[in-house]
């Protein structure tokens, strides 16, 4: 995080840097004005820059930022000084969600280690279709090893499972996919990862604080990227307050909005704009805990946007995502965080 003057005044500017991928698998790397109101892209895959300005609103949304460009509406989260994401564009047209973290030293936190409850955040079929989803778990352990393994709405290559049915140990017998890490050398807040079935190189970017943690995993060119909420013991993982986030539909549509949980009935009401900053709201009956994977929680057959969905949603302290399926089929995600 880096402080500067004003060019017309003596007030304090603050920009915060994050680094990540996006949906397309690239790597990105973000700078946030906060003070005036801007952002700049630099895409590594591309060698291109993107940028733009975003506004905050302050009504039923408040702490969401609104961003304006090409004639659309598009919508980001930050944690200042941790995370920044959202579906605006990052020099790569088919990047629509994209996922940044701060600049921590991977070895300085041993909330980076453990168990992960991940999206694959990519427009690749999954199990032969785009209207398939995978979600999974990722280990990364101190030893610089990591496992993962993936599950799907449908049947196929990956395990037909959802969340909530989910009966395994942590982490899963035999995962599917594993590798080593090393911290990049020019990079203390990146980890060099490989693949054991593959001579790919991809990339990780953990951010943890102390109620919670976050992991994105950068797959490379044409395979989007994994993000990652760590599951911490017992009851560690309450969902409770608000949250932003951006989101990604089926059909491409873009959106945001904000989730705000009661604390004493666990049901959920919700905010949502769309590409033209239209904004429609609801709300829906109470979440359950999944019975091992305490991060995430959901309600079936409730009434979104128009539409009856399976709602998930997983947290980690303050990090935030959630995914839906209209008839077992994926409808739309979104990643976000808790607002202010």
């Amino acid at each position: 995080m880096a402080a500067a003057c004003s060019k017309n005044s003596n007030t304090t500017s603050v920009t915060n840097s994050y680094a990540g991928s996006g949906s397309a698998g690239d790597v990105l790397t973000y700078t946030v004005n906060e003070s005036a109101g801007g952002y700049t892209i630099y895409n590594e895959s591309t060698k291109r820059y993107d940028n733009g300005s975003f506004t905050v609103y302050t009504n039923e949304l408040s702490g969401l930022y609104k961003v304006f460009t090409s004639g659309s509406f598009y919508y980001a989260v930050e944690i200042q000084g941790r995370v920044f994401t959202g579906n605006f564009p990052t020099a790569r047209l088919n990047n629509n969600l994209s996922y940044g973290t701060s600049s921590q030293s991977v070895s300085g936190n041993p909330m980076n280690f453990g168990n992960y409850v991940y999206l694959h955040i990519s427009k690749s079929a999954i199990n032969g279709s785009t209207l398939n989803r995978e979600w999974g778990i990722l280990t990364i352990l101190a030893n610089g090893t990591w496992m993962k393994q993936g599950y799907c709405n449908d049947t196929g290559s990956l395990p037909s499972l959802m969340p909530d049915a989910y009966t395994g140990s942590l982490p899963p017998v035999n995962p599917s996919d594993s590798g080593t890490w090393t911290v990049n050398p020019l990079f203390p807040n990146r980890m060099n990862m490989s693949l054991m079935h593959s001579a790919d190189s991809i990339t990780g970017f953990p951010c943890a604080s102390d109620s919670g943690a976050v992991f994105v995993m950068d797959l490379g060119y044409g395979h989007g990227f994994l993000t990652g909420l760590k599951l911490l013991e017992g009851s560690a993982n309450p969902m409770k307050g608000n949250f932003g986030f951006a989101d990604v539909r089926y059909d491409a549509g873009t959106g945001g909005g904000k989730i705000d949980v009661n604390d004493t009935t666990h049901t959920i009401s919700w905010w949502r704009a769309d590409s033209y900053a239209k904004v429609r709201n609801g709300s829906f009956g109470a979440l359950n805990q999944c019975a091992v994977l305490k991060n995430v929680y959901f309600s079936k057959n409730v009434t979104f946007n128009g539409d009856t969905v399976d709602f998930y949603s997983v947290v980690s302290g303050p990090y935030f995502m959630e995914f839906q399926f209209r008839n077992n089929k994926f409808r739309s995600y979104g990643t976000g965080a808790r607002l202010p």
